[in-house]
């Protein structure tokens, strides 16, 4: 099944604003552009969307794939660069506190940390999101076998996934208003907006999503003023309902969880919308530039706060630099540069050096297998 490029960059987009959110909030942008420039929580839940999509369009059709080599190809894609960051932010926190936390470190290491709280922050703070796609990750393969097994249709798996959506807004709602949340930072905090179970319904709506395009592929990619239309219609509704979140709390009239998965529903349509619409803004985002901005993304996200610790304690005071603008847009530029070089010669290295390990043992046991019969 043919990538949707697109879709690519609309993750370095994501991963800018959660840059933003973490380290520029001071900056006159995030003061002009917010709360749209700052919605870093919510771009996590993009994030979870576009997991769901890409990876039933990437698996729907392998039909040879098995269990092991599926979970292989996720460690490679994640773990190389993960752990590095990992290093990183670990030797950092260990240097600024007497307290060694192993327990931090522990679920970090087995991508458990959004599991218990207080722990979904501990060391290296965007990787709590991980944790999440770990959870997501270690399913897929059931449902995906469910799907097939049942022959389910796509309407009934988005009806699912619509009503999961609901029924977790709900729940969470009803935890933001009967006194059981003690805001930031908290146990009750970590379960609302960390908590992986919190956000499966983002990751059900992006396979729902991606089931709808693979059923029916001759429904997408259109030409013409139609679909270029709806593009612009999606994008705006998105950018609409980031922007204004105070007038969707007035017209719902309950306290949402607005960082937990509460847009998800509006970035299946934004998704599917780029996939229906083969539009000038479309192939722009498809240019090879701006997709290897998309495949450094994953760098640019879990990088961020070691990248940020390196800047301020080790590179800003040699740089005569006293406005917090230009501390911030140098953040980002190098940021961006360590996160292509980090995909270049670390992730695709890493990947292809676990995957090469996998194959020569899997010949390796099947060639013994062989002999000893």
């Amino acid at each position: 099944m043919k990538r949707i490029e697109s879709l690519t960059f609309l993750r370095f987009i994501a991963a800018l604003i959660v840059v933003v959110f973490h380290f520029g909030r001071n900056t006159s942008l995030a003061k002009s552009a917010s709360p749209f420039i700052t919605s870093g929580p919510q771009m996590v839940s993009l994030f979870f969307v576009i997991s769901g999509f890409v990876m039933m369009v990437a698996h729907y059709e392998k039909n040879d794939e098995t269990f092991t080599s599926y979970y292989i190809k996720r460690v490679a894609r994640i773990v190389p660069i993960y752990l590095i960051a990992l290093s990183l932010a670990t030797y950092s926190f260990y240097n600024n506190s007497s307290k060694n936390n192993s327990i931090a470190l522990f679920l970090a290491l087995t991508f458990l940390q959004s599991w218990f709280p207080p722990y979904p922050l501990s060391l290296n703070g965007p990787a709590w999101s991980l944790s999440v796609e770990a959870f997501f990750y270690l399913t897929f393969p059931f449902i995906l076998f469910g799907i097939k097994k049942s022959n389910i249709s796509w309407k009934k798996i988005a009806i699912l996934s619509f009503l999961l959506y609901c029924f977790t807004q709900v729940f969470l709602s009803n935890l933001l208003s009967n006194g059981f949340y003690s805001g930031f930072p908290s146990p009750s905090h970590d379960l609302i907006y960390y908590f992986p179970l919190s956000h499966y319904c983002s990751f059900l709506l992006g396979v729902s999503g991606g089931f709808i395009y693979v059923e029916n592929t001759n429904w997408f990619n259109k030409k013409g003023f139609l679909p270029f239309t709806v593009l612009i219609l999606v994008f705006s509704l998105n950018y609409l309902a980031l922007q204004r979140p105070d007038v969707i709390s007035r017209l719902i009239g309950y306290p949402l969880a607005f960082g937990s998965s509460f847009y998800s529903l509006l970035f299946i349509f934004l998704i599917l919308g780029l996939a229906y619409s083969g539009s000038a803004i479309t192939r722009i985002m498809s240019t090879p530039f701006l997709v290897l901005l998309g495949e450094s993304s994953y760098s640019l996200y879990i990088l961020q706060k070691p990248v940020q610790h390196i800047y301020t304690k080790y590179i800003l005071k040699y740089l005569a630099v006293n406005n917090p603008d230009e501390e911030f847009y140098i953040l980002v530029f190098l940021l961006i540069c360590i996160s292509v070089a980090s995909y270049h010669f670390v992730e695709k290295p890493g990947k292809r050096l676990i995957l090469v390990l996998y194959e020569f043992i899997r010949k390796w046991r099947n060639e013994k297998n062989h002999s000893t019969i």
